[in-house]
C-alpha cells in the first residue's frame, strides 16, 4: 500500500492531535504510561510518522506544556474580566484550578516527571523552556495587575509550581506528609500567596499615585 502524502493542513491537524493528546495523557495516567507508541495509536499514526514531527518524547512534553500555556492566559483573562469575581476571587479561582488540574483538564508534571524530561533534555532547550517559563509567569502577573518589578516572575512561578507539584506528589512520592491535610495545606498556601500578591498590587499603587502628583 502506498504511503498516504499529508498535506500541510493534514500534518498541523497531526501535530496538534499530538499535543493536545500528550496532555491528557498527562492529566489522565501520566508520562511513565505515556508511550510514544500509546500516543501513536490513540492520534492514529505511525512511530515513524511521529519522529517527523518531534524528535523524542520528552520533545513532545515541552511543546505540548508550551502549547497550552496561552490557554492559561487567556483563561485567566476571562477570570479577571468576570464581573461577578473580585481581584482575590478571580485570582483564588486560577491558583485552585492549576493545583488541581488533574480535576480541571490541566497538564501538571510530577517531580519525577520532570526529573525524568529534565534528563533528556540538551542544555540549549532545557534554557529555551525556562526563558518561556519566566514569560508566562510575568504575563500572568500583568494580568493580575502586577508587574516584575512588584513581584519577581520567577518567584511568583516557584510558590505556584511547588503548590502544584507537592500536592500532586502526595502521598506517593512524599509518604511522610499528610494526605488527610493535602486541600488544607493548599488553602494555607493560596491565601499567603494571595496577601503577598495583594501588598505587591497596593504598594505598586501608591508609587504610581505619588509620581502621578
Amino acid at each position: 500500500m502506498a504511503r498516504k502524502a499529508y498535506s500541510e493542513q493534514e500534518r498541523e491537524q497531526v501535530r496538534i492531535a499530538l499535543l493536545t493528546t500528550m496532555l491528557q495523557c498527562i492529566v489522565d495516567r501520566g508520562l511513565i504510561h505515556s508511550s510514544i507508541d500509546v500516543l501513536c495509536k490513540q492520534v492514529g499514526i505511525s512511530k515513524t510518522f511521529f519522529y517527523t514531527f518531534f524528535p523524542s518524547k520528552e520533545e513532545l512534553v515541552l511543546e505540548a506544556l508550551r502549547y497550552q500555556q496561552p490557554k492559561l492566559l487567556q483563561y485567566a483573562r476571562r477570570l479577571m474580566e468576570d464581573s461577578t469575581l473580585n481581584w482575590q476571587e478571580s485570582v483564588r479561582t486560577f491558583l485552585e484550578t492549576c493545583v488541581y488540574g488533574e480535576k480541571k483538564g490541566i497538564a501538571v508534571l510530577s517531580i519525577e516527571e520532570e526529573q525524568e524530561i529534565y534528563r533528556c533534555l540538551s542544555q540549549e532547550n532545557f534554557q529555551t523552556f525556562r526563558n518561556d517559563q519566566t514569560k508566562l509567569f510575568r504575563d500572568l502577573l500583568e494580568i493580575f495587575g502586577l508587574s516584575a518589578d512588584h513581584i519577581d516572575p520567577r518567584l511568583f512561578g516557584n510558590l505556584s509550581l511547588s503548590m502544584m507539584m507537592v500536592y500532586k506528589a502526595i502521598p506517593n512520592t512524599m509518604p511522610f506528609l499528610f494526605p488527610e491535610l493535602a486541600e488544607d495545606m493548599v488553602e494555607f498556601q493560596i491565601n499567603a500567596l494571595l496577601d503577598t500578591m495583594q501588598r505587591a498590587k497596593e504598594s505598586g499603587n501608591r508609587v504610581k499615585e505619588d509620581v502621578q502628583k
